[in-house]
C-alpha cells in the first residue's frame, strides 16, 4: 500500500500540471506556449538561485530559511515579469498569465513527482505522503498561477511598481512558512495564505477584460 501512494503521490505531481494545462486550453481556447516558455525559463533561474543558495551560512536555520525565501522569491517573480513584459509580448491576452503560471509550477513539480517514485520499495514513505501531495499539488498551483496573474496585472494596468513587490513579498511568505514551519502549521498558514492570493487575482483577472481592452 505504501508504494501504492507513493506512485500515485509521484503521478499526481508529474501529470497534475499536464491535465490543468489541457482542462484550460480546453475550457478557455487559451494558448499553450506561455507554459513550455514558463517551463523552460526555470531551469536557469533555479540553476542560478541555488548557486547563490549553496554560498549561504546554514548554522543559523532561522537566517538561512529567511535568505533562501527571499531569493527565490525575487528570481522566480522577476523572472515571470520579465519574460511576460519583454518576451511573450504578443501573449497580451490575460488567459496566458494562467497559462504560464501552469507552466512555472509544472516546474516545481517534477521534482516532487520523481522523489516520490524514487520512495518506492524503500519503506521510507510516510503514510500521507498521497493525499499531502495531492494538497500540495492544488495549493502550490492555486498559489503560482494567482501570483502569476497579479504581475501580469501590474504589466497590463502599469502597476507593476505595486504589483511585483507585492507578488515578490507572497512568495517569500510562501516559501518561509512552508521550510521553517512543521507540515501540520505550515499547510494551516497555505489554507489561509493561498484563498486570499486566489480571490486578488480573481478580482484581478475579471478586471483585466479581454485582451483587446488594453495594451501592454
Amino acid at each position: 500500500m505504501t508504494d501504492l501512494n507513493c506512485l500515485l503521490a509521484g503521478l499526481t505531481r508529474l501529470l497534475g500540471p499536464l491535465l490543468l494545462l489541457i482542462f484550460w486550453h480546453k475550457k478557455t481556447g487559451a494558448r499553450i506556449l506561455p507554459a513550455p516558455v514558463a517551463l523552460m525559463v526555470c531551469f536557469p533561474v533555479f540553476i542560478v538561485a541555488g548557486a547563490i543558495r549553496s554560498g549561504f551560512d546554514h548554522s543559523n536555520y532561522m537566517s538561512f530559511y529567511l535568505q533562501q525565501a527571499l531569493l527565490y522569491g525575487i528570481f522566480e517573480e522577476c523572472s515571470k515579469f520579465l519574460v511576460l513584459r519583454y518576451l511573450l509580448t504578443s501573449y497580451d491576452d490575460r488567459k496566458d498569465a494562467v497559462t504560464y503560471g501552469i507552466g512555472h509550477c509544472a516546474f516545481e513539480d517534477i521534482g516532487a513527482g520523481f522523489a516520490c517514485i524514487n520512495l518506492i520499495g524503500t519503506d521510507k514513505a510516510a503514510s500521507d505522503i498521497f493525499p499531502v501531495n495531492v494538497f500540495s499539488f492544488v495549493e502550490g498551483a492555486l498559489f503560482c498561477i494567482g501570483v502569476t496573474v497579479l504581475i501580469f496585472y501590474g504589466i497590463r494596468m502599469d502597476k507593476s511598481r505595486i504589483m511585483l513587490p507585492l507578488a515578490i513579498f507572497l512568495h517569500f511568505l510562501g516559501n518561509f512558512t512552508n521550510a521553517a514551519l512543521i507540515r501540520p502549521v505550515s499547510m494551516a498558514l497555505s489554507l489561509l495564505i493561498t484563498p486570499v492570493i486566489g480571490y486578488a487575482a480573481y478580482r484581478c483577472y475579471k478586471a483585466m477584460g479581454t485582451s483587446s481592452d488594453y495594451e501592454i
